[in-house]
């Protein structure tokens, strides 16, 4: 007797999901910061760089919602680039 696995159900994809959720997160903590009342002058704030890094993986995360798949994906993560 041979020992099957049961095959597994396709999984959906959600390229992107991640990326975009999680830089909106980013995005929303740190211009909360900026936006709380405070005495000190905002534009001069090193918390402009954590909101512009949530607005890059956001917009980033959206791109790959958008695009879908790459040809560099590897199916098993990762990327298969050089090989």
């Amino acid at each position: 007797m041979t020992s099957r696995q049961p095959e597994k159900a396709p999984r959906r994809k959600h390229l992107g999901l991640g990326l975009l959720i999680g830089g909106l997160i980013i995005l929303a903590f740190f211009l909360s910061f900026l936006l709380i009342p405070q005495n000190a002058d905002r534009s001069f704030s090193p918390m402009w760089i954590g909101v512009a890094w949530g607005a890059l993986m956001a917009i980033w995360g959206l791109f790959r919602m958008i695009k879908g798949p790459s040809s560099l994906d590897h199916p098993r993560g990762g990327s298969d680039a050089g090989l």
